[in-house]
């Protein structure tokens, strides 16, 4: 499988002066199509929408190259004899106006290459010495693009595969989402909803409010005050290098000292396969192999300063395993890394990666890039929101609001009854519950819903994810069935329960009911299950179990039935 690590050539640095980017010798025996149709669609709401596309020629020695504006002819830059240059071309590819059918361009060999999006005026590209690209900004207060709304997706394109990836790995800003297909099947990844970026915002500086971290200085508002653009916090350091001092320096420590008396097994996942470490004389040493000091928050957020390296080797190998785990703060909870990861104890420290966290959390597929190593996982499941081919047809990128996730309507809701309220203030058991009234929740995220009654459900359910209802009234007589209104449109062989718990995630199981796939995301049916021992007022919890890591069903509303 490609990485992102080993898809982008050379990391862009934010500094005043252009940067030179190096390339990368690659070879490939022929499989896929001279060129790739891609259809370039504006779901903003803006008239102009521009796209460009660059990346290293494969049949012209990984020499840099850009569409130009009519989206099929290369432009191959010429060398300047000073930096700086301007790019010589026109390669701004306007967008249809939105709600007009997509622009298809045709994108030839190309690797580690971007697509980037801006809307409202053209983005600025320099050339320098060699020749290098000059790529746009967001931690350059002088970059001429630095006020203008832009995003930018990742891939490779050579005679092998196609494999694509959104990345907020340096920013997250103007929504991108990918449909790909194959005659296997249909690839998406839906990136972030509508006001998705006013959405992460507006969690970053509740998480600032909460732990006094730098979360909020990672916000970069225009001229009205509303978000432009959100940075990481690798980005955000690399120029202002005091944020975040010290922050993860308690959860490290803890780490450190957990690790000398315990084994931290790292499966390389690759032909090294798994080695032991320990921590002595405050170094994690893993025999035969190599050594990591301690790390500093800087150095996991970026993922590749000492200790971290970042070679295809077998301490590369480690480095990406052990910043992840890092960064999603489980090495307190799993000693096997990564295949002992459960993704639902991701980033539960509470300090943590917080702008991954929340970009995963907001996203409608919870799918993206969010730090360097993100692709790092257990097998079966991927966080790193791409798409990947050896036989791809067509590529979709829509810009602007991504495209729905677990099946999202469009529809316009009507209201939907909620439950009623007994004598005693709690919430009647025997009435409809809506999904979406819950006290608490993990994992989960709500839509638009497309049943009879509109209103909300909630969506993207899988494994170990939960929701609460607080004060829930059985009465004395108590309740004997429980009905729930669900929808899945999940694969075949994706099936799951939802498990009825009282008071927390963990307590009795009362009652389960088994879901699989009705027909797609929004083709509801009210399915049955038995229950026992549920009398008086009680939290109500619906926990998800499924031996796969996909999202398996979807909620509007359920409710209780006396015999």
């Amino acid at each position: 499988m490609i990485s992102r690590r080993k898809l982008i050539s050379a990391s862009i640095a934010a500094v005043a002066a252009p940067v030179l980017l190096t390339t990368v010798r690659r070879t490939a025996s022929a499989s896929t199509a001279a060129t790739l149709p891609v259809q370039l669609a504006n779901n903003t709401s803006s008239a102009t929408v521009y796209a460009y596309v660059l990346g290293l020629d494969l049949n012209q020695g990984n020499s840099w190259a850009f569409l130009q504006s009519d989206g099929s002819t290369l432009y191959h830059p010429p060398s300047p004899s000073a930096p700086g240059a301007a790019l010589g071309a026109d390669c701004a590819i306007a967008l249809s106006a939105p709600g007009a059918p997509a622009r298809t361009i045709y994108v030839p060999h190309l690797a580690s290459g971007r697509i980037y999006f801006s809307v409202g005026k053209k983005l600025t590209f320099l050339v320098n010495p060699g020749p290098g690209i000059a790529m746009p900004s967001v931690s350059n207060p002088s970059d001429p693009n630095i006020a203008t709304p832009y995003s930018f997706c990742e891939f490779t394109y050579d005679t092998n595969q196609l494999y694509a990836n959104i990345s907020y790995v340096d920013f997250a800003s103007v929504p991108i989402s990918f449909d790909l297909q194959t005659p296997q099947g249909e690839q998406t990844v839906n990136g972030l909803p509508a006001g998705g970026l006013e959405t992460v915002a507006s969690a970053l500086r509740a998480q600032a409010a909460s732990d006094g971290g730098d979360w909020a200085k990672l916000i970069v508002t225009d001229a009205s005050g509303a978000a432009l653009r959100v940075l990481s916090p690798n980005t955000a350091i690399t120029s202002t290098p005091s944020l975040f001092s010290g922050y993860l320096d308690s959860y490290i420590d803890q780490v450190w000292t957990k690790y000398q008396s315990t084994d931290l097994v790292i499966d390389t996942q690759a032909s090294w396969g798994s080695t032991t470490g320990r921590v002595s004389n405050g170094v994690l040493n893993f025999p035969g192999v190599g050594s990591f000091t301690k790390p500093s928050t800087a150095a996991v957020f970026n993922c590749s300063s000492a200790p971290f390296t970042t070679g295809n080797d077998e301490m590369g190998n480690l480095s990406a395993r052990l910043a992840a785990a890092l960064n999603r703060t489980t090495l307190l909870a799993d000693a096997n890394q990564p295949d002992g990861e459960d993704p639902s104890a991701f980033y539960q420290q509470p300090r943590t990666n917080h702008y991954a966290r929340i970009l995963h959390q907001t996203a409608t597929d919870h799918l993206g890039y969010a730090f360097p190593y993100d692709d790092v996982h257990p097998a079966g499941v991927d966080f790193e929101g791409r798409v990947q081919s050896a036989s791809p047809t067509s590529l979709t990128i829509s810009v602007g609001a991504g495209q729905g996730g677990s099946g999202g309507s469009t529809a316009t809701p009507t209201p939907t009854p909620t439950a009623t309220a007994t004598a005693g203030g709690g919430t009647s058991a025997f009435g409809t519950i809506q999904a979406e009234s819950f006290a608490g929740q993990s994992g989960t995220a709500t839509e638009a819903c497309g049943d009879t009654g509109g209103g909300q459900d909630v969506g993207w359910i899988a494994n170990g994810d939960w929701l609460s209802y607080d004060d829930i009234d059985f009465g004395s007589a108590g309740a004997t069935q429980f009905q729930a209104r669900v929808a899945s449109g999940a694969a075949a062989g994706v099936s799951g329960l939802i498990q009825i718990r009282l008071a927390s995630p963990t307590g009795p199981v009362v009652g389960s009911l088994s879901v699989g796939n009705t027909g797609g995301w929004q083709s509801w049916r009210t399915v049955p299950a038995a229950i026992s021992g549920a009398t008086g007022t009680h939290t109500v919890c619906l926990t998800f179990s499924s031996g796969q890591a996909a999202d398996f069903v979807n909620l509007n509303w359920f409710t209780f039935k006396a015999s």
